[in-house]
């Protein structure tokens, strides 16, 4: 089954994460733990990390195959490019510049 990172588990990703979880096998991260409460309790692994961190997100992707990008836009380019730097496939919903 292929492993899918959602970054973000705000009103988007976690929506993501919950539809993506019926037919992959799903993990949220964010740093607010109230938001990765409601999705583990629905059965999705989560993880607390600060995504704003470069090396704390290139050290969180290695074992994925596909990264979901839900981290508001002020965090989008930055995050996108560490993605990219990492030689991950990404499908992303910020906006930014």
């Amino acid at each position: 089954m292929k492993k899918v990172i959602v970054l973000g588990a705000g009103l988007v990703g976690k929506t993501m994460a919950i539809d993506l979880a019926k037919s992959f096998d799903v993990t949220a991260i964010d740093i607010n733990e109230q938001a990765l409460s409601e999705l583990s309790k629905a059965g999705i692994k989560t993880k607390k990390a600060d995504l704003a961190n470069g090396t704390v997100l290139s050290n969180l992707l290695e074992p994925f195959d596909l990264v979901i990008g839900a981290v508001p836009g002020f965090m989008g380019l930055e995050t996108c490019q560490t993605v990219i730097k990492a030689g991950k496939n990404m499908v992303d919903i910020s906006f930014f510049p």
